[in-house]
């Protein structure tokens, strides 16, 4: 039990780690080309609303989590899930807004895996 607390910690500490999109799209360069564009004003307006909609869907997820046997894993599983889901709208963003080469944490970024216990693809 004290190990599934400690996991169930460390992943909400984690939810800060990646950051924001507003605060990712008011870092961007405002002078560069892409900015005016209407895809990057389009992109610009969901990174606003992104927190508010990030918001209520953790609180579903911490209520499936809450009732899972395993709710340590299922935190941090809802916890890694959400920084992946911010990484890849945050690539996004950068794309439409940013002439720039893409930044290194924005690159490589893991589709969202199923937890190990809902994947039907394993032992098969």
């Amino acid at each position: 039990m004290r190990i599934q607390a400690a996991i169930a910690v460390v992943g909400l500490i984690c939810v800060g780690c990646t950051t924001q999109p507003a605060s990712y799209a008011g870092s961007l360069n405002h002078s560069d080309r892409k900015w005016q564009s209407a895809a990057c004003k389009e992109a610009r307006q969901k990174a606003e609303n992104y927190a508010s909609a990030e918001t209520e869907h953790l609180k579903s997820s911490v209520m499936i989590g809450v009732l899972s046997p395993s709710s340590a894993l299922a935190a941090v599983n809802v916890t890694n899930q959400q920084n992946v889901r911010r990484k890849q709208f945050n690539r996004d963003l950068h794309l439409r807004c940013s002439s720039a080469p893409l930044p290194g944490d924005l690159t490589n970024i893991p589709e969202i895996q199923a937890p190990p216990m809902l994947d039907a693809g394993r032992g098969n």
